[in-house]
């Protein structure tokens, strides 16, 4: 493995981290990610035009998401990481070269194939790599550097993105092709995965099986999944809509890009002190997405330039929310289920992103981007709430 066993300070941990957090940077700093919704507004696209291309990419993960999993519980895990790359770069292509609605719709769909290839796959192979060092009980707080690295990449991404953007968005997705190409070479970098952790043994539909099976079997695990999927549905899905949000309320298209800099910036602080929230159970992390829920509605009713300070506080909460139930999960999977049930939770989200998705586009263009800003947080009020006075105090394995 990737250290010596027996050892105590595990000389290659240092490497291996570094790689990690470069793969995880990289992969963010993508140029066009604070204004591609905003390209698309000013490249005409309706309400439901933007929905249609959000869902879109959304099912493109959805219908990939379980097999996915499969695939990098059987194969390498950092050639899927690197493979998984040329799907994104193949859609900024098209974007350069069909800037219209079926041109954004198709290169979309191959970002849905980069992120299907994506999710679960990094997790599964940094908790396997700390856990051959003996460094499993650190999975939550490293994991959550990870996720500050891939904020402060996003970040830069915003503030270069404000710098380009007077140069038009070709810009914007030519400098994020570099930055795809240097994320593919870091993920090529990390080790491999040891043959005896990996399921490679087993056939495609036995793998799937065993994963499914596990889910249904163990409630937390069910429980974990079921609740991670809602917060990434209401952190991950209506993030892509903060810069319309700031468009229409009248920012321009380059304090637009360093907001969304600033909101990656809280959540790097909140994905760097999420292993701090240990004491925080299921319970409590439904009254988190209820307060969260909150703030939205506030922001949407609001709906002024200083409401998006509660934007990237909400964006916040959820991260930090994520983080912590992410290392949950991990600690209680085997490690030959570990990319399939990472994909298993990713699917569930896309499920929520779908149905998110769905009714925003339409309820927007029936009444406004206002009103669909306060449905959603309304929304997010009822479902934590809900879950928080429906969950026991406490679980086993799980903190009241």
């Amino acid at each position: 493995m990737f250290w010596p066993a027996g050892t105590g300070l595990f000389p290659g941990m240092t490497s291996f981290l570094a790689r990690a957090y470069a793969f995880k940077f990289f992969d963010a700093f993508i140029l066009i990610f604070p204004l591609y919704a905003v390209m698309f507004v000013d490249a005409g696209l309706t309400p439901v035009q933007i929905a249609i291309c959000l869902t879109v990419w959304s099912a493109t993960s959805f219908a990939l998401q379980i097999p996915s999993g499969v695939i990098a519980d059987r194969v390498s895990r950092r050639h899927v990481l690197a493979y998984a790359q040329a799907g994104r770069a193949a859609g900024f292509l098209v974007w350069l070269l069909w800037p219209h609605f079926w041109g954004f719709l198709f290169g979309l769909v191959l970002w849905g194939v980069k992120s299907a290839f994506t999710s679960g796959t990094f997790e599964a192979l940094f908790y396997d790599e700390l856990r051959a060092a003996g460094r499993a009980d650190d999975y939550t707080r490293l994991i959550g550097r990870t996720r500050a690295a891939q904020a402060g990449g996003v970040l830069l991404a915003s503030l270069g993105a404000a710098f380009l953007s007077r140069y038009g968005y070709a810009a914007c997705l030519i400098a994020s092709l570099g930055s795809i190409a240097v994320a593919s070479v870091a993920a090529l970098a990390l080790p491999p995965a040891d043959r005896t952790w990996l399921a490679g043994d087993k056939s495609f539909t036995a793998q799937l099986g065993e994963g499914l099976a596990l889910a249904r079997r163990e409630r937390n695990i069910l429980n974990i999944l079921a609740f991670s999927a809602a917060i990434l549905a209401f952190g991950a899905a209506l993030e892509e809509f903060w810069p319309i949000f700031g468009a229409k309320v009248g920012l321009p298209r380059p304090a637009i890009a360093v907001f969304v800099g600033a909101q990656n910036a809280i959540e790097a602080v909140a994905s760097l002190a999420a292993y701090r929230l240990a004491a925080l159970g299921r319970r409590g992390g439904h009254m988190v997405l209820g307060g969260s829920g909150l703030l939205l509605l506030t922001a949407a009713l609001m709906f002024n330039a200083p409401a998006m300070g509660l934007l990237a506080i909400y964006s916040g909460l959820l991260k930090a929310t994520d983080v912590l139930f992410e290392g949950r999960l991990q600690a209680i999977i085997p490690s030959d289920q570990r990319a399939t049930l990472g994909s298993v939770k990713s699917f569930g989200a896309q499920i929520a992103l779908t149905g998110l998705y769905m009714s925003f586009g339409p309820l927007a263009q029936a009444t406004s981007y206002q009103v669909a800003f306060g449905a959603c947080g309304l929304a997010a009020i009822v479902l934590g709430l809900g879950g928080a006075l429906l969950s026991p105090r406490r679980s086993a394995g799980e903190a009241a």
